[in-house]
């Protein structure tokens, strides 16, 4: 897999550079509340699906549709906030973003039908994209290349714990409290961090007055990155790797808890165990950023994702398949995603300095559609088979690593490291 195009391709004084890598006192903990508020304004509602349909007198199965629209808009919003914020800064993309998520999360708490629902997640979505898009510029805005995926892979590592809260704390929430509190605690918090960037903030990127018209800036932007191998190298192996992270949770519920009868309870502790390697190798890659350097780190992370997923599937083939054997794959694959995101995303946001907020907008795109078809790729294969199970989830991993391994030169050049 040849990818094209040069690593770096200045744009000329369409912007100019970001300003002096100062990060703000509690940066990281910021971002790390609202990268992980966005899993829950996602998800933490879920298990008041049941409730919700009663209420508005709608089936069980029309319900889903809140989570496709959430992500629908959170996956479109980020190639819009991302290159308005290389033109107009930071600060103003984040905190109006940061605005309409609040209004969102009230619209869907006050929301009197479905369809006023629908909207109302739309508009939720919307604005959570502005704290992926813009949050990421502003990590390679405030930091040197190596504290910026040492501080990513801490913000990943909060991220770990998301999902094992998200239903948990939605559960309680419904039992204790109703549905709508989901959406007002998810907008108190959105409201909380609002106020105290509002105040601690400073706009980290300082844009050019003479940028020529807004859409041909964009499609300038987007269309460097599009052609830049080294982009494409990140940007695809980050497609990958959601791939396989969706791919994997859609598919193995059926295996897991139909084919081998484990009960709900049980598959539940067993997935978290995901969430606990991602955490692991989130924390490894923040250590050992500065002593192996991103380019290794990645190799690392290639290389356990490779053996836990295309090992899965060697070893449903050729031995008998078991529950710790699929777990043990998860937990090795996690791990190994855990060493290489953190990596890939800084490197794909800072391909060009000049274009920090396309560059993070148009990598969570990828990693969105990434995930879509991870979940898609499930219904080419028979449900509840643990051979299946292990195909899909190893081809995600054997992409990956091609599209690593044939243009890991062009990406270390990127990464400023001989590799």
């Amino acid at each position: 897999m040849w990818i094209v195009g040069s690593s770096f391709l200045p744009l000329g004084n369409v912007l100019s550079p970001s300003l002096p890598k100062t990060a703000p006192t509690g940066l990281v903990l910021l971002l790390s509340v609202l990268f992980a508020n966005g899993i829950l304004a996602a998800t933490m509602y879920l298990p008041s699906l049941p409730a919700m349909g009663r209420d508005f007198a709608v089936p069980a199965d029309t319900l889903p549709l809140t989570l496709t629209v959430y992500f629908a808009t959170f996956a479109a919003g980020q190639l819009v906030y991302g290159p308005l914020s290389d033109r107009y800064g930071r600060r103003p993309l984040l905190l109006g973003g940061l605005v309409v998520m609040v209004l969102g999360s009230a619209a869907c708490a006050l929301a009197g039908s479905l369809t006023a629902l629908l909207w109302a997640r739309a508009i939720q979505g919307l604005g959570a994209a502005s704290a992926m898009a813009v949050g990421r510029a502003i990590v390679n805005d405030a930091y040197d290349r190596q504290k910026a995926a040492r501080a990513t892979a801490t913000i990943s590592a909060s991220l770990a714990l998301a999902p094992i809260i998200a239903p948990l704390l939605g559960g309680l929430i419904e039992q204790y409290l109703g549905w709508r509190w989901n959406f007002w605690i998810s907008g108190g918090i959105t409201a909380a961090v609002l106020l105290i960037l509002m105040r601690r903030l400073p706009e980290t990127h300082r844009p050019s007055g003479d940028a020529g018209p807004l859409l041909r800036g964009i499609a300038r932007a987007y269309g460097f990155l599009l052609t830049s191998r080294a982009f494409l190298t990140f940007g695809l192996l980050n497609l990958a790797i959601f791939a396989g992270l969706h791919g994997f949770n859609a598919g193995a519920p059926a295996v897991l808890i139909d084919t081998f009868g484990l009960s709900p309870v049980l598959f539940g502790i067993l997935a978290a165990l995901g969430a606990a390697g991602f955490f692991i190798g989130a924390l490894l890659s923040s250590w050992l950023v500065g002593r192996l350097g991103m380019t290794r780190l990645i190799d690392a992370g290639v290389v356990c994702m490779l053996a836990g997923a295309a090992g899965l599937a060697l070893w449903v083939e050729l031995l008998e398949p078991s529950v710790s054997a699929i777990i043990g794959a998860r937990l090795l694959w996690a791990i190994g995603m855990g060493l290489a995101l953190p990596n890939t995303v800084v490197a794909a946001v800072g391909v060009n300095p000049a274009t920090l907020g396309a560059g993070a907008a148009l990598s969570g795109f990828l990693q969105t559609v990434g995930g879509g078809f991870g979940s898609a790729a499930n219904s080419l294969f028979p449900a509840g088979d643990p051979l299946s199970l292990g195909l899909a989830f190893g081809g995600t991993a054997v992409f990956g690593g091609l599209v690593w391994l044939l243009n890991r030169g062009a990406a270390a050049r990127v990464t400023n490291e001989k590799g």
